[in-house]
């Protein structure tokens, strides 16, 4: 949702002469080192760059294996081997859809670093997937400002990686950043960012946001609390319609929630097709978030039966829309849509 603020904001950086990386992409960096409390935070091209650049600085090269879910984005691949280490899947839990501690016990207990998706904005058990020797980086491109009972997400692991994409939370039409409260680990994203001018080479690329792709997150951050509160007012709304036999991703309801979407579970395949079915005929769109064939132990043609809950996950979840952007009447369309579904 693009406001007249967002506009005056990217006109200004336009109207600056300077659009490039600049003032208003360390203007963002600072930001997330105050709402942090400290720390070091580098903005970079995208997410999955941001992702790359973690597992880099954090020493996951050649020889390292890294625990991802399988419920989960293919950039959490992408990063992992551009980083030249090895991904090891892990199945998820059935209630957030995040990281299971247990099965991360039994599938990947080697693993010495881990990545954390707080998937569609429930809080992964960060202390529960620690271990003595172990790096983990919390994935918060579908979390930005959420809170849980450990505190805000993304302040527990040794990095933090963040979107601005399209579709994401707060948008800069694309963008990522890292963020640690170790400040030399954000140096050491900043130092392969920075990829021209060096009195010394090493491989690097360009991975830098421009000032204008800032200057429209730094715009919509400022408001991200009205952001949470909407999200929040179209859960409640879907919450109260939702009808028996129904069941929704666990958490909608809490207070700290960033409710980046609102998933239903259908008890089974033939329901949840029929619920989609039933909710185009009302005019309301729907999504399947994630593809069976998507699976990241599907891409890496591993057995199925070994990753049951990814696998029901695919099969019976569907996400209603629930970006900002959404109208009261439209939200009491879908609402309504929702609520007369029968099972």
């Amino acid at each position: 949702m693009i406001t007249a603020e967002d506009r005056a904001a990217v006109d200004a950086v336009l109207a600056s002469g300077w659009i490039a990386q600049g003032p208003a992409v360390a203007a963002l960096e600072a930001d997330f080192v105050r709402r942090y409390g400290g720390g070091g935070a580098c903005a970079l091209s995208s997410g999955s760059a941001a992702l790359f650049l973690a597992l880099k600085s954090l020493g996951a090269g050649e020889g390292a294996t890294v625990a991802v879910p399988s419920y989960a984005c293919s950039a959490l691949l992408n990063a992992v081997y551009l980083a030249g280490a090895t991904p090891k899947v892990v199945d998820v839990l059935p209630d957030s859809f995040c990281l299971d501690p247990a099965a991360l016990a039994r599938q990947a207990a080697e693993a010495a670093f881990a990545i954390a998706v707080h998937t569609y904005g429930a809080p992964a058990d960060v202390a529960a997937l620690q271990a003595p020797g172990r790096q983990l980086i919390e994935d918060c491109c579908q979390s930005l400002g959420g809170v849980g009972v450990q505190g805000q997400l993304g302040s527990q692991g040794e990095a933090a990686v963040f979107s601005f994409y399209a579709t994401k939370i707060v948008t800069g039409g694309q963008g990522g950043l890292v963020w640690s409260k170790a400040a030399d680990v954000a140096e050491a994203v900043r130092y392969y960012r920075q990829f021209d001018c060096r009195e010394s080479y090493v491989p690097r690329f360009n991975l830098q946001m421009t000032d204008i792709q800032a200057a429209l997150v730094n715009s919509q951050l400022a408001r991200l609390e009205a952001i949470r509160s909407r999200r929040q007012a179209i859960a409640r709304s879907y919450l109260a319609a939702l009808p028996a036999g129904l069941s929704v991703q666990s958490g909608l309801a809490d207070a700290g929630r960033m409710a980046y979407r609102f998933v239903v579970l259908a008890p089974d395949l033939a329901t949840r097709e029929a619920l989609r079915r039933h909710m185009e005929q009302a005019g309301v769109g729907c999504a399947v978030p994630i593809e069976r064939y998507e699976l990241l132990h599907r891409y890496l043609k591993l057995d199925p039966a070994d990753f049951p809950v990814a696998e029901r996950l695919a099969d019976t979840s569907l996400s209603l829309p629930i970006h900002p952007g959404l109208s009261d009447a439209q939200l009491a369309q879908a609402a309504a849509a929702l609520s007369g579904f029968r099972p």
